[in-house]
């Protein structure tokens, strides 16, 4: 029998490994085929409402919501889907891993949006990790030698993600979780739907496979981490978050042959020890 803290780190693990798959997937699609970044990244919000929208409808989760739930899971949808589209496209020019270390600018942002917008007080640790989580993005970004335009998309990336983390903050008590992730999936899937319909007008289906499993890939991942997350408390999960540079790390080097300098590995592990600072503080809000 398998403990159930295990079986919840193994499913965390799992979804965050998947997420820079799919991103590598989104890589190589990019490179095999005609398709832009906005119908990848549609094409990720078609397999998700696909698989979520259907669950919550029928779970009755969207009962008695109104327009201040609706108002905003537009909001974040807008947010989540220009991630996407920044951040296939960063990974369309650069390597994997330096785009995930210049992307993690979005936990600063989401940090600095708390304070500042939602008003919520801020420790002093959690103020070093930003300052921690910046100098290690530009250790990875380097921007006096290394900076390049896949870089600039993966920090425009981050700075949309981590606007998306703060609304989602904003949005927490608007609706359940599972409503809130379908309507995130349905106004992503019609704000790209001109651009992602464009593609198939004009190309076709190529590589259905491969876009299935990437759009398959990034489902599974969110249903994985909802399912950790129901069932332990987010500070004990914090660390497995992190796995997402690692395996992009992995990911880059071993199958797209790419190259990471010194400085760039320094930064990936300072952005990590900075997400790692947090915990402590998290323990204690929430004992």
């Amino acid at each position: 029998m398998i403990h159930p803290l295990l079986l919840t780190l193994t499913a965390m693990a799992i979804g965050m490994t998947l997420i820079p798959v799919g991103d590598a997937l989104a890589k190589y699609i990019s490179e095999v085929t005609a398709y832009s970044p906005e119908f990848l990244a549609w094409s990720r919000f078609v397999v998700g409402g696909a698989i979520f929208i259907p669950i919550a409808i029928g779970s009755g989760q969207f009962r008695g919501l109104g327009k201040t739930f609706y108002t905003r899971q537009a909001i974040r949808g807008f947010l989540i889907a220009a991630t996407l589209v920044l951040i296939i496209t960063a990974v369309s020019i650069s390597p994997l891993a330096d785009v995930f270390g210049a992307f993690f600018i979005g936990p600063v942002i989401a940090t600095v949006l708390a304070v500042t917008v939602l008003k919520e007080q801020a420790t002093r640790t959690e103020w070093l990790a930003v300052v921690l989580g910046f100098i290690g993005v530009l250790l990875v970004v380097q921007p006096a030698a290394n900076l390049n335009i896949g870089l600039l998309y993966a920090l425009a990336a981050g700075v949309f993600y981590g606007s998306f983390l703060a609304a989602t903050r904003w949005a927490r008590a608007s609706g359940p979780a599972l409503a809130q992730l379908a309507a995130q999936l349905g106004f992503g899937f019609v704000f790209l739907l001109p651009l992602g319909f464009k593609d198939v007008a004009s190309i076709g289906i190529e590589a259905p496979m491969l876009v299935l499993l990437m759009g398959c890939t990034s489902a599974m991942a969110n249903l994985l981490s909802i399912f950790a997350l129901s069932r332990a408390r987010a500070a004990f999960l914090a660390p497995v978050v992190y796995l997402q540079i690692v395996a992009a790390t992995l990911i880059s080097i071993s199958l797209f042959k790419d190259s990471i300098n010194t400085l760039a590995i320094t930064g990936l592990l300072v952005i990590i020890l900075s997400g790692l600072m947090k915990i402590p503080d998290a323990v204690r809000s929430r004992s």
